[in-house]
């Protein structure tokens, strides 16, 4: 399993293209993410969405269009994306309608695409359709804005956002996966759940 990250859009969101002798997979669709994965050659099986904040999904589209199935826990929802607070904040924006083919829920099992298991875990508070993705195998989470590395955490100052029940979240559904998982988040560099357990102000 092969794990590469692009950063991009006005936000410097992380989408991240994970490879396997069987195929690949894309989590989140920040600007430019589809032509990352064609530059490599790639067209993903699937995409999965972490949340529809507007700086994960503009690519979504351009995804569908080339006949990748896409992923979320909630139809495509203009409430979520925050594109009226994006136009206050002067950022231009593109995020085209796209359909989802397939809505997980807390009781989904694992996503099995290309032969890796994605346990969608939600934890709310940033956004009410936010969840995360845990690889076992590979101990890996892809945890969106949930949570970052180097002792951050989602915002939860935008529409729907609830700090205690994002910190109650991390507590008792991230912390408690293996300290060496690896922590890919939707902004900044990775880490592992083990510091940000140990180093986090929010979480002491």
């Amino acid at each position: 399993m092969k794990v590469s990250a692009h950063c991009g859009g006005f936000c410097q969101t992380n989408g991240y293209l994970v490879e396997t002798t069987e195929g690949s997979v894309a989590i989140d669709a920040p600007e430019g993410m589809f032509n990352f994965c064609k530059q490599r050659g790639c067209k993903p099986t699937g995409l999965l969405l972490t949340h529809q904040h507007f700086d994960h999904i503009e690519d979504v589209s351009l995804f569908q269009q080339a006949g990748v199935r896409i992923y979320a826990s909630a139809p495509f929802s203009p409430e979520l994306q925050l594109t009226d607070l994006a136009a206050k904040w002067g950022i231009p924006l593109a995020c085209p309608e796209f359909s989802v083919d397939e809505v997980f829920t807390a009781e989904t099992s694992p996503i099995e695409i290309n032969g890796i298991e994605f346990e969608p875990i939600p934890v709310p508070g940033h956004s009410p359709d936010s969840f995360v993705f845990h690889v076992a195998l590979f101990q890996k989470l892809f945890s969106g804005d949930t949570l970052f590395s180097g002792g951050g955490i989602g915002r939860t100052d935008f529409p729907h956002g609830d700090h205690e029940l994002l910190l109650s979240g991390i507590k008792t559904k991230i912390l408690t996966l293996p300290a060496a998982t690896q922590l890919l988040p939707g902004h900044g560099p990775t880490g592992s759940i083990g510091e940000e357990a140990h180093n986090n102000p929010f979480l002491q």
